[in-house]
């Protein structure tokens, strides 16, 4: 099956009664179970979130240990529906964003729901929540995976501004992690299922919010995705949308924003060496690295409206 973290394998169950398409998702071979490798951490939220009546992949069978796999698995349904392709050229040119208005409002009205998951109740001892100073320093490993000196130092400038212009730690919620259209399912304009819950965790819903403005702000790319991309939902269609589905108020949203794309940034930086290297052939991050000066010059432009608006 398509993904870019972890294996996941699609197949039909057969029986005399039944006939079932299932996916069974195992972690990548050779990796710490741990973090995003931690498939059992991600069976638990699917049922988390079933039960809460978010669309997602309904949880069939989780196992730590097992007799067929040296690994721990679980296998959940395959949902119908299909996908956006956001950093695919060739598939994204034959999809208009115009006519995809009704799937973003669904979008932010299903993160909205998340956002008001009780997670005390839903998921105890589950995660850890983390401040938004841990937030910062967690990314620094993954920049500092780059050999583009100049993508260290400007990651870094980025980094401190942040820091030192952090908002006061707000409500946690439940958070996606990597909550955009590439990781929805949709049919018919309504969202079928929500995807892809390897970074989910317990933080600010700022993080959710600025991720996914970030993705689908101009101001964050660069060319290569300039000249093909024609999603239309902007960064203002998107909040609209997820206030008047009752979404919580996010203050500080320039912050969360500049968060965003500094993560972002992180991941290319490290990933797109993985790519050139040869270690995991991914084109995707091409497009990311035309995207990398783009994504710290707006962090840094959305950080200067934060500290303005905050004197």
């Amino acid at each position: 099956m398509p993904g870019n973290s972890g294996l996941s394998y699609g197949f039909t169950l057969v029986t005399p009664d039944l006939r079932e398409e299932l996916v069974i998702r195992l972690p990548p071979p050779g990796v710490a179970l741990s973090g995003n490798a931690d498939v059992l951490h991600q069976a638990r939220i699917l049922e988390a979130m079933a039960h809460a009546g978010i669309p997602v992949p309904e949880v069939r069978s989780s196992r730590a240990e097992n007799p067929w796999f040296d690994v721990p698995f679980y296998v959940a349904t395959l949902m119908p529906g299909k996908s956006t392709h956001l950093f695919d050229e060739t598939m994204a040119s034959r999809q208009d964003g115009a006519g995809l208005a009704r799937v973003f409002e669904a979008g932010m009205s299903t993160l909205a729901a998340i956002h008001e998951v009780d997670w005390q109740v839903a998921l105890p001892g589950w995660a850890e929540p983390q401040e938004l100073a841990d937030e910062i320093r967690k990314w620094t490993p993954t920049l500092l995976k780059s050999e583009n000196a100049s993508w260290v130092e400007s990651g870094q400038e980025v980094a401190a501004l942040l820091m030192d212009s952090r908002p006061a730690d707000p409500e946690l919620t439940v958070v996606h992690g990597d909550y955009y259209s590439n990781n929805w399912l949709f049919q018919d304009g309504a969202i079928t299922a929500i995807l892809d819950w390897e970074i989910s965790g317990i933080g600010p819903p700022g993080l959710d919010l600025g991720w996914i403005c970030m993705i689908y702000d101009d101001e964050s790319w660069g060319p290569q995705r300039h000249r093909w991309s024609a999603w239309s939902p902007t960064p203002t269609f998107l909040v609209d949308a997820y206030v008047a589905a009752g979404g919580r108020q996010v203050d500080d949203l320039d912050w969360y924003r500049a968060l965003a794309g500094y993560r972002l940034a992180c991941i290319t930086a490290r990933n797109f060496h993985l790519h050139t290297s040869g270690k995991r052939r991914d084109t995707a991050w091409e497009v990311l690295a035309d995207a990398f000066p783009h994504l710290i010059g707006r962090a840094k432009q959305l950080l200067r409206s934060h500290q303005g608006a905050d004197a």
